[in-house]
């Protein structure tokens, strides 16, 4: 394999904004099904671009029709999850990306409960695998989240899709997504109502208004279409979404014809989108792999009917895509269900720019001097208490842990920053602010603790720097957490405590005056119970809930004030 192809040279282009970071694919397993040629094909490309270590290639023996039964499906779970399991990386990985040739829907007998490849795979080998198949639908535990994805944190894997209409297609994808930037590329966001829809699903348009006027505040380029004009032939497009063939004002089946930047993506609001991606193509609803073929970078489709409530909430997918977050991060923190029709087509770890670019280990048998640090970090939680920021973490497994650097960086700061405006990557430093000695080497579980009595307000990022005794070094992934004043940015934060019986206390914060609520819900999607619903002002607020009348389970909770939405889970042990 060719090392640190495509993607390593924005360590480069942006060194000045990423210092010693780096950007690996070590956390992604690709798989293949060997019956196709053109799966094959994409699978090897993929891994060679993206340094793929060998063990994280799964191949599978499966039909190479689009659509399988149950039964087919079942058996290449069972091949997903023997590889995972026999590598030992079913705890590793975050990303899965299936490719052209796999299986793309799964059809049963009855209609609710069928659902994409993708979407199903998401939940293996973890808290969630008995919903797979299930009685439909269930709420995502990553939705409406805006911290950086990881397996252990939310109990899911993010799954994508290289597909098209061809070979050459897919690699266009893979071949766009090889550079990230240090900068939001000169273009615009398209963003196209269709006012014949108010009345039936208004909130979709209402979405592309918010998603809009948040890129307005952050100064970037966009195009709002209120009118029932249906566009097409725009150019230098970043993001995209409309109605396609939806859209009453289009007989063209959707099709657009823009001219797409590197790394534009899309939602459209048309079911069945992605309901295949082989030519010759039986037309009624519009299709993504038509915009795939014109040049896009990423989009969000549907295999089967999955109702408006599963489209992805543009207001969130544009917003986080355009600070930085992957592709898998931006599409599943806007999408509400898994177990469920969506797929998105894409390179999972592509990011439009590198301001949240993470700092990952290497990939195995990389040689690099941080490399090989058998230290399991399992959580990692940052808590404003009345002394200061407490963080917590724990660990599996340590072998020659000498310890961990703490890190912080200034976010936002009410005192440096009289406007609290966000800053910018170029312009945040990382202050080491103490160190906490490792236990050396244990096969159980440690809990290690830390208090920073930082007192001034604004919003301020965590990291750990972890430290071998023979000199060697990694970075956890960030926390974020307001410190103490009025708050800056809107944050729903972690019950505790977490597994309760039956009570638990949830903080969230508010920095403007809107409606505000706090909503549970089952993993079947249905409400249970809403805590909150009433105009709230800035402040921070902390209630307490009281599941007595609920069985034991997992439940997630949803806080929406203006356009924020971000959903944590929690877990009722009686």
């Amino acid at each position: 394999m060719r090392p640190w192809i495509g993607i390593s040279c924005l360590v480069l282009l942006c060194a000045s904004v990423l210092g010693a970071q780096t950007a690996t694919y070590h956390d992604v397993a690709v798989i293949i099904n060997p019956n196709s040629p053109q799966s094959d094909s994409i699978g090897i490309y993929f891994a060679e671009q993206r340094d793929i270590h060998p063990s994280n290639i799964i191949r599978i023996s499966a039909p190479v029709t689009e659509e399988i039964t149950d039964a087919q499906f079942a058996s290449l779970r069972a091949q997903v999850e023997a590889h995972l399991t026999a590598a030992g990386i079913a705890d590793s990985i975050n990303y899965l990306v299936t490719t052209k040739g796999v299986p793309l829907k799964v059809k049963r007998q009855d209609g609710w409960t069928s659902s994409s490849v993708e979407s199903e795979l998401s939940l293996l080998l973890g808290p969630y695998a008995g919903y797979i198949g299930g009685s439909g639908r269930i709420i995502s535990p990553y939705y409406g989240s805006r911290t950086h994805f990881t397996r252990a944190a939310f109990g899911i894997y993010l799954v994508t899709r290289l597909d098209g209409y061809t070979v050459d297609d897919v690699k266009g994808i893979i071949d766009r997504s090889a550079v990230i930037r240090c900068s939001v590329p000169s273009g615009r966001f398209v963003l196209d109502m269709d006012p014949g829809w108010d009345a039936a699903a208004p909130y979709l348009n209402s979405r592309m208004q918010t998603a809009a006027d948040t890129l307005q505040q952050r100064g970037i380029d966009y195009q709002l279409d209120a009118t029932s004009l249906y566009l097409t032939g725009q150019q230098q497009v970043n993001g995209y979404v409309g109605w396609g063939s939806n859209d009453k004002h289009t007989s063209l089946y959707g099709r657009i014809n823009f001219t797409w930047n590197p790394g534009a993506i899309a939602e459209t609001y048309v079911s069945t989108s992605a309901r295949t991606f082989t030519k010759p193509v039986v037309y009624g609803q519009s299709l993504i792999a038509d915009l795939i073929e014109e040049g896009i970078t990423a989009a969000k489709g549907y295999v089967y009917e999955p109702y408006a409530s599963a489209m992805a909430d543009v207001s969130i997918l544009f917003d986080l895509y355009t600070m930085g977050f992957t592709v898998a991060e931006s599409y599943y923190s806007s999408s509400p269900f898994l177990s469920w029709m969506d797929v998105v087509i894409g390179d999972p770890k592509f990011r439009l720019i590198s301001s949240r670019l993470p700092q990952d280990a290497p990939p195995p048998g990389s040689g690099e001097d941080n490399s090989g640090l058998p230290v399991e970090l399992t959580s990692f939680t940052a808590l404003r208490t009345s002394s200061g920021i407490q963080l917590s973490w724990s660990t599996a497994t340590e072998t020659d842990n000498y310890g961990f650097e703490l890190q912080r960086s200034v976010v936002s700061s009410q005192l440096s920053d009289p406007d609290n405006r966000e800053l910018t990557a170029e312009s945040r430093e990382w202050r080491e602010i103490g160190f906490v000695a490792g236990n050396g080497t244990s096969n159980i579980s440690h809990q290690y603790t830390f208090t920073d009595r930082v007192n001034s307000g604004g919003m301020y990022s965590y990291r750990l720097r972890q430290l071998d005794r023979s000199g060697a070094f990694r970075y956890s992934a960030e926390v974020t957490v307001e410190g103490s004043g009025v708050p800056s940015t809107f944050a729903l934060f972690q019950n505790y405590p977490n597994p309760f019986n039956p009570v638990t206390t949830i903080e969230y914060r508010i920095p403007v005056t809107g409606r505000t609520t706090l909503t549970i819900y089952d993993m079947l999607g249905r409400e249970v119970a809403t805590p909150v619903n009433e105009v709230s002002g800035p402040g921070t607020y902390r209630i307490n809930v009281d599941a007595a009348s609920l069985s034991s389970g997992i439940y997630l909770y949803t806080l929406r004030s203006r356009a924020f939405v971000q959903t944590r889970r929690m877990q009722l042990i009686k």
